[in-house]
């Protein structure tokens, strides 16, 4: 940041672009751990050299040993409890005032010493001067606690000298020791403000350098990952693929000539459409990495552009409507220049004129006339036109005025960029006007060259190759069909794509084994499906007016079609795409270019798997009603279920058990045997909490959560819970011997807690639930989550209530999610004998 001259940053001023706030708190933090770990050795060396003095007060003053030993006691005890604090971080006492303690104490001591003595030569004092060194050398930051320590300790000596008045005779020895302490206590507070102040911008300096580094390093990897990436980039699209992509356009058309059959036919074009578009964009992709290296040049020629803006535009003339208007293409025009890279720039701007218009609607025209000795080219559209804040970006590579994952219209934004570098290197200029909904103007002036009196070159084969049927609006406009004929029973499947090839091709794969309906965006899908529920939607993810990805979240928000499979079939490929997919609560993924058995597959699968969670549902529904205890079921009848139904607050005993081993069993088992295997464990489990009296929370696939003493009172629903853990886990282990005879090797585990929750209905008018929500519903869904195959885990306040009745082994401490202390942990091995 800049600086006024001669203006020293102030303390709580960042360097590095830091906030202010944030650069003192990390500089804080920084002198905490510096204070304290220097501290540790000032405790230590003071809990060393203590001992060590009272063989020199045993030697120097043995006449008042007695009296100096049990000051030396003091000292060492106060400086253990010190170091003790130190040790165990105690809250209420920081660093600062442990150093402040450090000084004091020993001073203390030091002083009593002297006044033991009657100062016959006051020599103690040293000591006084050598533990505010000490402190000051091993620990040069925090002046203030120095500051207090220093005035303290004086304090104290002196005002005890005060005290003992006899002390004071010695005038000169008194003043000598006064001296010489307040010169200490002065330079070593100026030399700790000093240090500190050295300290702190040393840290600025080191927090600048690091982001200074930081930032650079950043950039570097940045740098060099995009030059791997253009580099790995061109080298995979180079020329080779132009060999293949070739060979295919040519067995297209040979096949296309061999084959009267509409249906093979329309196939054929399918393929020569878009491998010539593939080959068209490749190379200009390979024509834009040869103008970065330097090695685009022009194969100039003189030649006719009017029978070349003809040529080109013609392709485009497809329909029975008129929509390319010409003006001044009546007589030839001459121009120097190379034909083949002029018609990618009409091309170019002819495709964008039909992109970007109304299919319907759509007008262009041409002008073409020489002012001197330049060439004007103009193509106008009544299209949509450009935002004026756009403009001068539209011939920027890889910029779309449209972006992200529900733009209107399909391209790579290379086209612009490149009629702009082929119009420079020809020496001339584009420009563009446009208004937002009238249209858009793109004119080209080139210099016509030297064009002398000889017969223009004829425009070769190679040089007019272009897309086989260039579209004349944008893909899909028009192309939507209704529920195909079928059987009723087979599954109707939805696809959503923008591309109307796709949306065929897709169709020719699936309408075998199912009806198909197709939409062209999101919006148009979404319609379709409130119209006719799917049973899956396999969609585009980039489309216009509504993307894939909003389409899937109205989707979820309807109560009808919010479980219906959504498979997202796009061109973005690799893990971070899936991912994305995936977390936006897609069903599948799917990237293109596909294998159409996979497709068939996991469309498949997936119906598959939806139609077994709707039997699970209904069967969950079913068991709902039935594990209701009867004395609730008497209240609904007689029409007081409010009573007990609404929100209210309540101790209750939660038990959750869970299958173990389901989760691998559930991918490659069988359907059939994963049904079976529910509705077993489910119905057996559910008989249980019939018997027990227990309230059936939520029944999910292989998990069930139950509760006690709501909505009926149990005076003893601890111990009801522990003899229905016992009973399930009795009757899981019955139900896993025939389970193993099958090859399928599960488990149950169970955990309980008891604890105060909110129980009332949830829901909408639809559909309701009775649960229970609080942290105890948490604790015992995390117990069961960590109990094995067998465990019944409960925490150690729950074991108090039911220690009389069970015999349980202690686990330990588990850290358990959602809990920010470790919960002391027991198994439940079984009854206690009576």
């Amino acid at each position: 940041m800049a600086t006024l001259k001669g203006h020293r940053p102030a303390d709580d001023e960042p360097v590095d672009g830091s906030s202010s706030v944030d650069l003192p708190e990390r500089y804080q933090d920084w002198r905490d751990r510096f204070i304290t770990r220097r501290l540790r050795v000032l405790y230590i060396v003071g809990l060393v050299v203590n001992p060590i003095f009272i063989g020199l007060d045993y030697l120097a003053h043995l006449e008042h040993f007695g009296e100096l030993l049990a000051l030396r006691a003091i000292l060492e005890a106060g400086l253990m409890l010190g170091f003790l604090s130190l040790r165990w971080q105690v809250a209420f006492i920081n660093s600062e005032v442990l150093l402040a303690c450090w000084v004091v104490i020993p001073n203390i001591c030091i002083a009593q010493m002297i006044l033991i003595q009657s100062a016959q030569t006051l020599t103690y004092y040293n000591g006084l001067a050598l533990v505010m060194l000490t402190a000051a050398v091993i620990v040069p930051v925090a002046w203030r606690a120095h500051l207090v320590a220093q005035i303290g300790s004086l304090l104290y000596y002196y005002g005890a000298l005060y005290a003992q008045g006899g002390l004071l005779s010695d005038t000169r020895l008194l003043s000598e020791s006064a001296f010489v302490l307040l010169f200490v206590c002065v330079a070593l507070q100026i030399s700790v403000i000093l240090y500190e102040r050295l300290q702190r911008a040393e840290f600025r300096a080191r927090q600048a350098e690091r982001h200074t580094r930081v930032e650079l390093e950043a950039s570097n990897r940045k740098l060099l990952e995009l030059d791997r990436l253009k580099s790995e980039f061109f080298a995979n699209v180079s020329h080779e693929l132009r060999t293949p992509l070739t060979l295919s356009l040519g067995a297209f058309r040979s096949l296309l000539g061999q084959t009267a059959e509409p249906d093979r036919r329309e196939l054929i074009q399918t393929g020569l459409r878009n491998t010539s578009r593939l080959l068209f964009l490749i190379n200009e992709l390979l024509d834009l990495a040869r103008f970065d290296s330097g090695l685009g040049g022009l194969r100039k020629r003189p030649f006719d552009l009017t029978g070349l803006v003809r040529s080109v535009a013609a392709n485009f003339e497809s329909s029975e409507l008129r929509r390319i208007h010409y003006r001044g293409l009546t007589q030839p025009v001459p121009i120097e220049g190379d034909p083949r890279q002029l018609k990618k720039v009409l091309y170019n701007l002819l495709s964008n004129a039909f992109k970007f218009s109304d299919p319907r609607e759509a007008q262009i025209w041409i002008r073409l006339c020489e002012q001197g000795d330049h060439v004007l080219l103009e193509v106008e559209d009544n299209g949509i036109g450009i935002p004026r804040e756009h403009l001068e970006r539209i011939f920027d590579r890889f910029v779309q005025v449209e972006g992200g994952a529900a733009r209107r219209f399909e391209g790579t934004g290379i086209g612009l960029a490149l009629v702009k570098e082929v119009v420079t290197l020809h020496g001339g200029t584009i420009v563009v006007e446009s208004e937002p909904g009238r249209g858009s103007t793109f004119t080209i002036t080139l210099p016509q060259g030297t064009v002398g009196q000889e017969p223009l070159a004829a425009l070769e084969d190679e040089d007019l190759v272009l897309p086989v049927g260039s579209p004349v609006g944008p893909t899909g406009e028009g192309d939507v069909e209704p529920v195909a004929s079928g059987h009723n029973e087979q599954p109707l499947v939805l696809i959503v794509d923008d591309n109307a090839d796709m949306r065929q091709y897709l169709k020719r794969v699936l309408q075998t084994d199912y009806r198909v309906a197709i939409a062209c965006d999101g919006a148009e899908a979404f319609e379709a499906a409130t119209h006719t529920p799917p049973d899956l939607i396999l969609t585009d993810v980039m489309m216009p007016r509504m993307s894939g990805i909003d389409l899937l979240q109205t989707i979820r928000r309807h109560d009808v079609l919010r479980f219906t499979p959504v498979v997202f079939l796009t061109a973005r490929a690799g893990s971070e795409a899936r991912i994305e997919s995936l977390e936006a609560g897609a069903d599948d993924y799917i990237p293109k270019p596909f294998d159409e058995l996979e497709v068939r597959a996991r469309v498949r699968n997936l119906i598959q798997t939806r139609a077994q969670d709707r039997a699970l549902r209904e069967l969950q529904k079913e068991k709902l009603a039935r594990f209701l205890p009867a004395r609730v079921a008497d209240l609904i009848l007689t029409g007081e279920e409010r009573r007990v139904l609404d929100a209210h607050r309540k101790e209750i005993t939660v038990l959750f058990i869970d299958l173990r081993g389901f989760t691998s069993f559930a991918e490659t088992a069988d359907p059939e045997d994963l049904l079976a295997v529910l509705r077993e464990y489910q119905a057996e489990m559910g008989r249980l909490v019939v018997d027990y009296e227990a309230t059936l929370e939520r029944f999910s696939g292989d998990a069930m959560m139950v509760f006690f003493n709501d909505p009926i009172e149990q005076p003893d629903h601890a111990e009801r819970a522990v003899r229905l853990a016992l009973a399930m886990r009795d009757r899981v282990e019955t139900l896993r011997e025939g389970w193993l005879t099958r090859g399928f090797e599960l488990g149950a585990g169970i955990g309980i807690a008891s604890g105060y929750a909110m129980l009332g209905v949830v829901g909408s008018e639809q559909r309701q639930d009775y649960a229970a929500i609080g942290p105890v519903t948490n604790l015992a869904a995390r117990l069961c989550g960590e109990a094995q195959h067998g465990q019944i885990l409960v925490s150690s306040r729950f074991l108090s209530v039911v220690n009389p009745l069970v015999q349980a082994k202690p686990i330990g401490e588990l850290t358990l999610k959602g809990f920010r202390r470790p919960v002391t942990t027991y198994n439940v091995v079984g009854l206690r004998a009576t």
